[in-house]
């Protein structure tokens, strides 16, 4: 475990579980919403931008690999999530995964920097929001206390990768069964 990433989430995470309970409950509401809006801000895209079918799948594959290959890859690292790792006398705001729920790459990163990237390069104009949305995900899972920094990082770089994989793949597609 990388010791500086330990530190900053030890920091994160007191300060999310000292936050109000009104603040617990929108942080564990809005970890899993964000991932709702980006699927939304694509259906925004495809009918704002382009309606061409790259543009309303790209987005979804590249998350629902994201979410596949992070998957793939905690079973492989089989890293403890921090809360195992690092007891917290006041405990975290999502309560702890039992053993065996493994943390890195952070999933909903993953996810999030997938949806991000891909939605970027199909429609310029949403990248500040998507970006933004995605750096919001990211904390939200250390806020809460189920990722390390680490992790989080691992996800986006994964999710970024597969998102523009999957935008050059759409189109490669549909330039092909446009010139056959």
């Amino acid at each position: 475990m990388l010791e500086p990433s330990a530190e900053w989430y030890r920091e994160i995470a007191e300060w999310g579980a000292a936050s109000p309970g009104w603040v617990h409950g929108l942080a564990l509401f809005g970890t899993q919403a964000l991932l709702a809006v980006f699927a939304a801000l694509t259906l925004l895209a495809w009918w704002r931008a382009d309606r061409r079918p790259p543009v309303l799948l790209a987005p979804l594959l590249a998350a629902g690999a994201a979410w596949l290959f992070s998957d793939l890859i905690k079973d492989v690292v089989r890293q403890d999530r921090p809360c195992l790792a690092i007891p917290m006398p006041g405990g975290t705001i999502k309560d702890c995964a039992e053993v065996g729920v493994w943390s890195l790459p952070s999933s909903h990163s993953a996810a999030a920097a997938a949806f991000a990237v891909a939605l970027s390069m199909l429609w310029r104009r949403i990248t500040a929001i998507a970006v933004l949305l995605a750096l919001l995900e990211g904390f939200s899972r250390i806020f809460i206390g189920v990722h390390y920094p680490h992790d989080v990082l691992a996800g986006f770089l994964l999710g970024a990768a597969l998102g523009a994989v999957s935008v050059l793949a759409c189109n490669n597609v549909r330039l092909r069964l446009q010139t056959s």
